[in-house]
């Protein structure tokens, strides 16, 4: 099949998140499957670097439409291999800046024209390129406009797109593109898609909720998050829409996965000592180090537990700050965490590491190395979700011997197994359900009185978490086999 994904970001050009893990992962596995795959996402010079380098001009000057005025934009590429391309939209005025989506917690106020720039040139780059589609795949609100753009008077009869069907993929339904009607100007579209059924939502543009209704298919990244979702709870007042393609059997939860060779404690080339699961004594010299890059005692017996993440409300990072507290004062353990996000949260850990700089290491930022190092180096990784549509870093965890501790909400459902000590043969992580301080630190205490007093369960539960395939392949086939189907 012929294949084009288009999206906001992809590693490791661009990344906030785990759209931009899978936006490498899957098309590659697409491609090895023989597929032929085309990825766009913006030119992001700030953000891209020194990656800007190995890129090649496919297109020096490429008009696109926005509202009544042609854009001249340049197109850039990124050939992987015969099967697989990526292309860059370069326009500066709208992405040359030092972060994708926001600025000091506030999002770009042009952000509805930024993404509807794109859109309008991954369609027409599928012209210019003479595609000849199978398959249009988009993902979150920023390129959901192409499932509407694919049915409209302005693209629906070229021939580009003559036997094209649109996927549309929700990573996180929080995040919706919602703006003031007056936007619509920008899409080149009329007022007669400003309808229930399109684009209106409470008399503005929902591009996520438009994408969600015009797609052929709608899936997101987990089984337990696509039940998740048609919920008042989970759905962010979309379960109605999203009820509606449900009932027409267009609704379907596929697993994220990860890439296994970039996360891979054998070869990691990022991690202080590579190990396996027949000699972990690599494992061992990384947590040494990571103790040592955060300043803690190195106390090869003391329990670490982990954090990366976008340190936000939606992680539960502020119970998880509550929860610890008494950890701290008590228990003979440590913690490291990473990521940004919410300046309270960052004031609210930065205040626990001051106040216990043995036993808590904080940095605030994202570093890649640093998140390998924590993910080969910790013993326990805490997910405290208020929600999560998949999640990859228990998976990686798991990879590296670390024994996950997350919230049983979507992803984290589906890939974690919950320690019964009649059962540890099946067991990979700890798990609670309720998200409240005292379930939190339950279910820590839990895990880190398994790790002191029954080491062999806690052998165990490692070994079975190295021993899971969360391979890409997998989430190809299925893909594959939903493309298929429609």
């Amino acid at each position: 099949m012929n294949i084009l994904f288009a999206a906001s970001e992809a590693f490791p050009y661009a990344k906030s998140g785990g759209l931009a893990d899978i936006m490498h992962s899957l098309p590659k596995s697409l491609a090895e499957a023989d597929h032929k795959v085309s990825v766009v996402i913006p030119y992001y010079p700030q953000i891209m670097g020194e990656l800007c380098g190995k890129l090649k001009v496919r297109y020096d000057q490429f008009d696109v439409q926005l509202g009544d005025t042609l854009e001249r934009t340049r197109i850039h590429e990124d050939r992987i291999n015969k099967n697989l391309t990526y292309y860059f939209v370069e326009y500066n005025r709208f992405y040359d800046r030092p972060k994708l989506y926001d600025w000091a917690g506030e999002e770009y106020a042009d952000n509805a024209e930024r993404y509807i720039f794109l859109c309008r040139a991954t369609m027409d780059l599928a012209i210019a390129l003479n595609l000849d589609l199978d398959i249009l795949h988009t993902n979150d609100w920023h390129t959901s406009l192409c499932n509407v753009y694919l049915k409209s008077n302005i693209y629906s009869d070229n021939a580009t797109f003559a036997k094209c069907k649109s996927v549309i993929t929700i990573h996180n339904i929080g995040y919706q593109g919602i703006f003031d009607k007056a936007n619509l100007y920008w899409t080149g579209l009329g007022w007669e898609y400003f309808n229930h059924t399109c684009l209106e939502y409470n008399d503005c543009l929902n591009f996520l909720n438009a994408g969600i209704l015009t797609a052929d298919m709608v899936s997101t990244v987990s089984p337990t998050y696509a039940k998740e979702i048609l919920t008042p709870e989970f759905a962010f007042n979309l379960e109605g829409s999203l009820g509606h393609v449900a009932a027409r059997n267009k609704l379907k939860g596929i697993i994220n996965c990860i890439d296994t060779y970039e996360w891979n404690s054998e070869i990691d080339p990022l991690i202080p000592a590579n190990y396996t699961l027949k000699s972990l004594a690599g494992k061992k010299k990384c947590k040494k180090a990571l103790q040592k890059q955060f300043g803690l005692p190195q106390k090869a017996k003391t329990p670490v537990f982990g954090i990366v993440s976008r340190l936000a409300t939606q992680k539960g990072i502020d119970v998880f700050c509550d929860a610890i507290w008494s950890m701290l004062e008590e228990d003979d353990c440590q913690f490291v965490i990473l990521g940004s996000g919410e300046q309270w949260l960052h004031d609210r850990l930065d205040f626990l590491a001051k106040s216990f700089p043995k036993k808590i290491g904080v940095y605030i930022g994202y570093d890649n190395k640093l998140a390998h190092m924590i993910e080969a180096g910790v013993d326990m990784f805490v997910m405290p979700s208020r929600y999560e549509p998949c999640g990859l870093n228990q998976m990686y965890s798991m990879r590296y011997g670390t024994v996950p501790v997350v919230r049983a909400t979507g992803g984290l459902e589906d890939t974690v197994e919950n320690y019964d000590p009649n059962t540890v043969d099946s067991s990979t992580g700890f798990k609670f359900n309720l998200l409240t301080v005292d379930a939190l630190l339950n279910t820590l205490r839990w895990a880190e009185a398994i790790y002191a007093t029954r080491p062999d369960h806690f052998s165990k539960i490692m070994a079975n978490g190295m021993k899971q395939d969360f391979s890409a392949k997998h989430m190809a086939k299925e893909y594959e086999q939903m493309y298929l189907e429609i």
